[in-house]
């Protein structure tokens, strides 16, 4: 073959080259998207699924809702908190016996819903009733009863808790230490969900955010119940606290900005367990500078869930934990005593306290035990899932042994006398004007008895400097817990 043939040919392929690169293009453009349209499907069906089942401006519900009568939401004994009743004309309408006690987590049906009666409310209008029940149903042109929730909650804690804040705005959770149950979640001030269509237009106008569930959507300066975090990165740093000796009199001064103890009270010569259980700022703010890493001190906070999103039954907003390398250092003191930038739901200040009480390992608050069927059949179960292991055993063991000198003879010696031990840590979190002295009073922390243990956590709002001790919500709690 001569030259000229063989530039002829290669300029043939050349041409069937340009001319079939659009189709090659094309077809390569056609098979990503289909690969990108089955995954987003794919996506939708395992990950959207529920969201969508779930939510109100699914149309679907409105038919399957027409032939089932709405389940009911239960207490973990079976006591109801929300049922389906009839009025005088056969029309269904929703009742909620304890009125605003439980109004945040079984929540209302109207305006798109709210609590367990939103996030589940695929499960309520499904029934999954025998199916010769469902026959003699549809025969006798009768809607079929769904399926009834059972809530990991106890109605006799919820009551504890709304009776001991006594009116204050605040909070107080309790979970169950091994399982991640949540017992109890109540939020102060609340709403009657048995009147929020009358009540609407006042509530919404409300500036007391009375919708919110404090637990998990409330953003408090965590104060001194913070020093949990700041003693734990003081000792991954080092490996213990042997050597850790502070003299606090009273005050500390450093960069020009000093950080003072309550009442400038003077605490003398201490050791971790001293100032944990006197909870002495100064010795926990020289601490922050002058030993701990902040990268270190950072790392600790969000290994224990600070700036993390986290999924629950209901709505749960993420902690702020924002120091860091370049942070200054008059702000690293006020962070170490949980102060300055930082602010935490009092949900994650309880699962802090829990990862201590299950030797290090972290759950995630679950709010529902099962769903069962009108015959009662389980349909499904639920149980918490675990956000890791955010310490070690030997860590959660020593912060134990600290927690439980702040009970014994630190700042929590309320609790005491009660004939079971108790471990935790308060906390006076100032904010606001602070020379107005204004400031909520926190409680955080766990019985260690071994049996079916409790974590609580509890948040008054404008209680601190003694006016509504936050220890003595927890001591109501652990009381009818216990029963003694």
């Amino acid at each position: 073959m001569n030259l000229k043939d063989e530039s002829k040919n290669k300029q043939k392929k050349e041409s069937r080259s340009a001319i079939i690169r659009p189709y090659r293009i094309v077809s390569y453009l056609s098979v990503a998207l289909f690969i990108g349209l089955i995954s987003y499907m794919i996506y939708f069906q395992i990950v959207k699924s529920e969201e969508l089942l779930n939510s109100p401006l699914n149309k679907r519900q409105d038919e399957v809702e027409a032939q089932v009568i709405r389940g009911s939401i239960l207490d973990a004994e079976g006591t109801p908190l929300a049922v389906t009743s009839m009025d005088d004309y056969g029309d269904p309408y929703r009742q909620y016996p304890y009125g605003a006690l439980f109004a945040h987590t079984v929540g209302y049906g109207v305006y798109g819903g709210s609590g367990l009666e939103s996030s589940h409310n695929n499960d309520l209008i499904h029934s999954h009733m025998s199916i010769v029940n469902q026959v003699q149903n549809d025969l006798s042109e009768e809607k079929k009863p769904g399926d009834n929730l059972v809530s990991t909650m106890h109605s006799d804690l919820q009551q504890a808790a709304w009776e001991a804040l006594n009116g204050f705005a605040g909070t107080a959770v309790v979970m169950e230490a091994k399982t991640g149950n949540v017992l109890a979640n109540v939020s102060s001030p609340a709403f009657d969900p048995n009147t929020v269509e009358e009540d609407w237009e006042w509530l919404t106008q409300s500036e007391n955010g009375i919708f919110l569930n404090r637990a998990l959507q409330g953003l408090y300066p965590p104060g001194s119940t913070f020093k949990i975090v700041t003693a734990l990165a003081y000792y991954r740093q080092y490996g213990s606290f042997d050597n850790f000796m502070y003299e606090c009199t009273g005050s500390f001064e450093h960069a020009g900005f000093t950080i003072h103890c309550a009442n400038d009270h003077v605490h003398g010569m201490e050791t971790i367990a001293d100032a944990m259980a006197n909870s002495c700022n100064c010795a926990f703010a020289s601490m922050a500078v002058e030993k701990i890493d902040k990268n270190i001190l950072r790392k600790t906070a969000e290994d224990l869930g600070f700036n993390k999103e986290m999924t629950t039954d209901l709505p749960f907003i993420e902690s702020i934990f924002e120091l860091d390398s370049n942070t200054a250092d008059q702000l690293t003191m006020q962070t170490a005593i949980g102060q300055g930038d930082t602010l935490a739901t009092p949900m994650l200040m309880c699962m802090i306290a829990q990862a201590v009480a299950n030797n290090g390992k972290m759950l995630i608050p679950n709010y529902v035990d099962h769903i069962r069927s009108s015959d009662g059949i389980t349909v499904k179960k639920y149980s918490a899932s675990s956000y890791g292991q955010v310490m070690t055993e030997q860590e959660a063991a020593i912060l134990t042994e600290l927690l439980r000198g702040v009970v014994q003879r630190g700042t929590a010696t309320d609790l005491a006398d009660l004939p079971y031990d108790i471990v935790g840590k308060t906390g006076t979190a100032e904010y606001g004007d602070i020379a107005a002295g204004t400031a909520h009073s926190w409680f955080v922390g766990f019985s260690n008895t071994g049996q079916r243990d409790i974590v609580v956590s509890v948040l008054v709002e404008n209680g601190g400097n003694g006016i509504a001790p936050g220890t003595q919500v927890a001591r109501r709690l652990f009381q009818t817990w216990f029963g003694y």
